[in-house]
């Protein structure tokens, strides 16, 4: 069977973020003391880690995640990155923070919104079958109040109106909603959670606290998530903030194998290594020697 191409590719620039070693290890690694290489080697690293992370199927190195998590068993939820830093926000219920309607909501055949974590779509067909679709970029406003206020002044048949402010990625997520007859409320977390208990290197959480916020205390659903509820909100930073050394070492090795190929390779040396892709076969065979390190850091839940 022919190999396919994998998505995995280089970045034109300096070491990710995110990456699992650095430039200056990568070189010592290799003996490399001049700068002439220095761009092809940062996207080694890119690529190498990229190839690990997609093996290990987990972010590695720390950072920020803001996940939507259904509960599960009375009082515990698990979240999809580990082992978890720290825990920043646990919440849920619901509460509105902004509803949105068609302004031409009379003659609209369709008006929906819908919201997927990323991108807010609004989306009409007017009475003589003209579409028009607007998004907005969930990235390119922190609250949403700055939400509000784009629709009010630079969209163009949609009006929003805010009732309490919000960070714009605890938003829960909907697929579509219509507005003809009605507004679409997005909402967001009510209740926040203060008391819980954390195994830190699996990423599960359970709450402790006697009850759950807003509910009454004779009510039999106060002691686990209600049925019906929307799922819990957790933001935390989760990942290695310090890489562990035999991890470091395979992401090493990975980037020194691509490297190596470059040099070999007459095809790498006349184009950028971000446009060049690998396949299924070429990452396996990266890969084959490292299973055996790499499988500690896979799911292990």
């Amino acid at each position: 069977m022919a190999a396919t191409s994998s998505s995995i590719r280089g970045i034109s620039m300096a070491v990710g973020t995110h990456a699992i070693t650095s430039l200056e290890n990568l070189k010592a690694f290799l003996g490399l003391t001049g700068t002439s290489d220095d761009v092809i080697l940062e996207q080694c690293i890119d690529r190498a880690t990229a190839i690990i992370e997609s093996y290990c199927d987990r972010k590695l190195k720390a950072r920020t995640f803001h996940e939507f998590l259904m509960p599960f068993g009375d009082r515990t939820v698990k979240t999809e990155e580990f082992p978890i830093v720290s825990i920043d926000t646990i919440a849920f219920g619901s509460q509105t923070s902004f509803s949105i309607s068609s302004d031409t909501a009379s003659t609209d055949v369709v008006a929906t919104v819908g919201f997927d974590g990323s991108t807010l779509r609004l989306y009409k067909v007017a009475s003589n079958g003209t579409e028009t679709t607007e998004t907005l970029a969930a990235s390119s406003f922190a609250t949403t109040s700055a939400i509000v206020t784009q629709i009010n002044s630079s969209v163009s048949g949609w009006s929003a109106t805010l009732t309490k402010n919000a960070y714009t990625r605890s938003l829960y997520r909907f697929g579509g909603r219509g507005v003809i007859d009605a507004h679409a409320r997005l909402e967001f977390p009510r209740d926040n959670v203060s008391e819980y208990r954390v195994d830190f290197e699996t990423g599960r959480i359970h709450i402790t606290a006697d009850r759950f916020p807003g509910i009454r205390e004779d009510d039999a659903r106060a002691n686990r998530f209600p049925a019906g509820f929307f799922p819990v909100f957790v933001q935390y930073k989760a990942g290695f903030e310090t890489v562990p050394d035999d991890l470091e070492q395979v992401g090493l090795e990975i980037a020194g194998d691509i490297f190596r190929e470059r040099l070999q390779d007459r095809t790498l040396q006349q184009e950028s290594l971000g446009d060049y892709s690998y396949t299924q076969a070429a990452i396996a065979d990266l890969l084959a020697e490292r299973v055996a390190k790499l499988d500690h850091y896979k799911e292990i839940r």
